[in-house]
């Protein structure tokens, strides 16, 4: 816990120490510009988990904006056709365009015969060189992207962002350097509050059982 709170420190500090106008002198790229976008995996049916499965699909079920892509329980498939899948890479992102949270979550680890079915884009950077995909991925998450697709977001029962408004989406692309910190911090911060949360609810159970017992004190053998 301290080491990465340090860490958290040293990264806030590092940041706090970068001149604001070396980054806003940094040229605005457009999404469509820094990276490839592609649809997910189209599913003619509904996906169902098959024991003889081949190829693993990642579902809306296995996102999340903060803990990212768990992969532990993706349902396998056999797909059909022709065509072979476009597998994911590490360093994709995928995006999730429709529902009332708009974000995007990084793949940060290499995952074997995986797709990502057709509720996703998924990201490829072009140039590692010019952007991170974990930057990137956060970048999306921030403030000021959710702000621009809150003023773009198309449909009324359920919201969404179609492609063109993803592609032309303007990206701050401060140095590499600038970029590492950046996610550095935000990934302490993100391990912070996991453990945090973990120590509070083990407090509570601690707590609830400390009081179950001092109820059975007195109640003896009563039911």
């Amino acid at each position: 816990m301290r080491s990465i709170l340090t860490d958290w420190l040293f990264s806030v500090e590092w940041l706090q120490n970068i001149s604001i106008k070396n980054i806003i002198a940094q040229k605005m790229n457009t999404i469509g510009q820094l990276a490839s976008l592609t649809a997910g995996h189209p599913f003619r049916e509904s996906i169902e988990n098959a024991l003889d499965g081949d190829v693993a699909v990642v579902q809306m079920k296995d996102v999340d904006p903060e803990k990212g892509l768990d992969n532990g329980k993706l349902y396998h498939v056999r797909l059909t056709g022709r065509k072979k899948p476009d597998y994911l890479r590490r360093g994709d992102i995928l995006f999730v365009g429709r529902g009332y949270r708009i974000f995007a979550v990084l793949v940060d680890e290499d995952l074997e015969c995986t797709v990502a079915c057709s509720h996703f884009f998924v990201i490829r950077v072009n140039n590692a060189q010019d952007v991170m995909p974990g930057y990137l991925a956060w970048y999306i998450n921030h403030t000021q992207a959710q702000r621009y697709f809150s003023q773009r977001v198309a449909g009324t029962v359920l919201p969404y962002v179609n492609r063109k408004v993803l592609e032309e989406l303007p990206v701050v692309l401060p140095p590499l350097a600038v970029q590492q910190g950046i996610v550095k911090a935000h990934c302490c911060g993100l391990t912070e509050k996991a453990l945090l949360e973990s120590l509070i609810e083990k407090k509570k159970q601690l707590l609830e059982g400390l009081l179950e017992k001092t109820l059975e004190q007195y109640q003896g053998d009563r039911v």
